[in-house]
Order: C-alpha cells, then sequence, then structure tokens
C-alpha cells in the first residue's frame, strides 16, 4: 500500500538523509520577503545556509516575479513600523494619564503626578531609542543591499515564465481545482484574477523543474493556509499528502521526493547537516515571524472613525476596527489604496470614499 499511496507516508530518517543530500531547495515569495523582517543575526544565518547549498537552489518564475512585485510594500510597511509604536505608545501615555487623574488625582498615599513624571520619562528614553533606530535603518528603497545578495545567489537559477497561451491554460486549469478545492490555491479564489492564480502557477512551475531535473526537492515555505498544510483541529501536521502525491505523480520516479518546511524548521534541519553552530534564537525568530503573519497586526490611528488599521501585502487583505467595536477585512485591497487610505487628510472620509462599497467584506 505504500508504493501506492507514498504521498501519504512521511520519508524515514534514511530517506530524508538522501534526501538532503542530492536535493533541489526551492523557496516561496514568502521566505524571501520574510528577511526583511529578520534581525541582522538570524538574516545572516539564513543568507550562510543559502550560501552553503548555493549550487542546489532555486526558484519558480512566479516567486521571482511576487518578490520584485511585494518587495516595496514590505519595505514601506518596515519603515512605517517605527511611527506606528510610537503612535501606539502616545495613545498609551494619554489613555493612562486620563485614568490616573479622573479617578485617583487625590490619594492620600499615591502621587499621580510623579507617576505620570516616571513614566513620561521613560517614554522619551523609549521614543529615542526608536528615533535611534529609523534614523540607522537602511534606506532599501535607495540601495536594497538585500535584494542585491539575492538576485547574486539565484543568479541563473530562476525557472523560465510561461508564454501568454500556457498562462491561459493553467488559468482554466485553476478554475477547475478550485471548483473541488484541489491544493494548491484554492484558499486564494477569492483574490482578483490573476493573482488567484499565483500559487497553482507556481506548483505547476515547481512540478515542471522537477520533472526535468529528477532530483529530490524541498520546498520551503511560510504560507501556513490548509491547502498547502495538512491540518487537524487547527493544529499544522505534514505539508498536504495530496499534493505530494500529485507531484511524486507527475514526476513519475519510483525513487522521488518531494517535502515542504516552514523556514524556521529548514533552518534547524540545514544547520545539522551543514554542522554549523546551532543558533535556537534565529529559529524562533523565523517561527515567530512565520506565525506573526497569519494574523495581520492593526495599529492605532488618529480618527473619529477608525481605530486600528493593520494590511496584510502578500493577501491583500486590509483589517479595519471601527470605533464601534466592529472588525471588518476587506479583500483584494491594492497596496496603493492602502498606502493612501493611511496619508489622507481623514481617513474615515477616504475609507467612505475609495474602500466601503469598492471591495467585499466580511465581518471578523
Amino acid at each position: 500500500m505504500r508504493n501506492l499511496f507514498r504521498g501519504y507516508y512521511k520519508p524515514t530518517p534514511a530517506e530524508f538523509t538522501q534526501i538532503w543530500k542530492h536535493c533541489i531547495f526551492s523557496f516561496d515569495t514568502n521566505v524571501l520577503l520574510h528577511i526583511y523582517s529578520y534581525t541582522p543575526a538570524t538574516r545572516e544565518r539564513f543568507f550562510e545556509i543559502l550560501n552553503g547549498f548555493s549550487d542546489r537552489i532555486w526558484i519558480p518564475h512566479q516567486v521571482a516575479y511576487e518578490y520584485q512585485k511585494n518587495r516595496p510594500h514590505v519595505i514601506y510597511a518596515q519603515q512605517k513600523a517605527y511611527g506606528d509604536i510610537e503612535g501606539i505608545l502616545n495613545q498609551g501615555f494619554y489613555a493612562l494619564r486620563n485614568d490616573l487623574l479622573k479617578s485617583y488625582r487625590r490619594h492620600p498615599f499615591i502621587d499621580t503626578q510623579q507617576i505620570l513624571a516616571d513614566v513620561e520619562k521613560a517614554m522619551e528614553e523609549i521614543k529615542s531609542k526608536i528615533q535611534f533606530a529609523q534614523l540607522h535603518h537602511p534606506n532599501y528603497m535607495d540601495y536594497d543591499e538585500l535584494r542585491e545578495i539575492l538576485s547574486d545567489l539565484f543568479d541563473g537559477k530562476v525557472g523560465q515564465p510561461y508564454s501568454d497561451e500556457e498562462l491561459e491554460i493553467i488559468y482554466q486549469k485553476a478554475e477547475k481545482r478550485f471548483t473541488y478545492k484541489q491544493p494548491p490555491g484554492y484558499k486564494d479564489a477569492k483574490k482578483t484574477i490573476p493573482r488567484s492564480y499565483g500559487d497553482v502557477v507556481l506548483w505547476f512551475q515547481l512540478i515542471d523543474y522537477a520533472k526535468s531535473q529528477q532530483k529530490p526537492v524541498l520546498f520551503v515555505t511560510d504560507d501556513n493556509k490548509e491547502d498547502w498544510w495538512l491540518k487537524v483541529a487547527g493544529e499544522t501536521f505534514a505539508p498536504r499528502p495530496d499534493l505530494i502525491q500529485e507531484i511524486l505523480s507527475e514526476v513519475g520516479r519510483e525513487d522521488f521526493q518531494f517535502y515542504m518546511y516552514h523556514s524556521d524548521e529548514f533552518i534547524e534541519q540545514a544547520e545539522k547537516f551543514l554542522n554549523l553552530p546551532v543558533r535556537p534564537e534565529a529559529i524562533q525568530e523565523a517561527r515567530e515571524i512565520m506565525l506573526q503573519e497569519s494574523v495581520i497586526q492593526r495599529a492605532d490611528v488618529k480618527s473619529t472613525y477608525l481605530r486600528t488599521v493593520g494590511y496584510d501585502v502578500l493577501s491583500q487583505i486590509l483589517e479595519i476596527e471601527f470605533r464601534t467595536g466592529e472588525v471588518f477585512q476587506y479583500l483584494n485591497v491594492p497596496p496603493t489604496v492602502y498606502t493612501d487610505l493611511m496619508n489622507a487628510p481623514s481617513l474615515g472620509q477616504y475609507f467612505n470614499e475609495n474602500i466601503r462599497d469598492v471591495y467585499s467584506s466580511r465581518k471578523l
């Protein structure tokens, strides 16, 4: 039975050893973009690993395209974080001051004014550190050292694009796959066309490359959705068996192997294989960033109508918490619309005119 359902069986330790010795390592867009969120130490470790496998790394054309397209928006979000955090601190201090002065202005043993003075002093020190960090944050819009490193690493190791005719055929196949919830990509079915087909295009390019190389493939992705991973009761257990079964069937060789990792597990296993000094903090950081991307982080905004706003570049979901306490997600919102919203003189007015009845939404 194992031979008929190889995709449902995890490789044995001996098989994993052979996979790591001979495989091609391929990476998803989110893995490359998460490099911008890593601390320098974790980033250094990741590049060290890529260099260790430099003759065995490859990415589909779709991954390279999505990286180039989404990179500026990730950089913008990193730069914007400094102002967001300072705004959160200011709002927290104002709320604390109002609560203390309202309820505890006169207390026989508590000096609220001194408390506020101490907190304000600490806040100013924190703000100075934030401003110092912002001052020394690399201007990747002007010169992107990280992209230069990736460009050198993947020079000659990016797949070719499909022709327009080939894409049309794949789009038709993608629609059929969505109907039957055949992975991957059906979780993106509500995105605008052709963005909704991105994962399917990537998957077909990965299969085509595996066919041409006839070597094992390890695919590293920080996508955590159920159309890539087997989930039971909300917990991720393994790559989708039907995904593995499909690529094994397409390649056709009995000894062909395919497996998937998240970035944290990839770093952990790569350290062992390359005999690198273990850096558990890098593994933990990669795991936290991967999980953080599964939840849209919202920041406080200055608006009488909106309370917090968050945005995910890859899914293009805009999440808004209103002053009423209700939270809505708006789907397929381009990054430019999010940027214009955050820079608008009146966030509420911009929302009503450009988002409310323009993009489909769901209440959380």
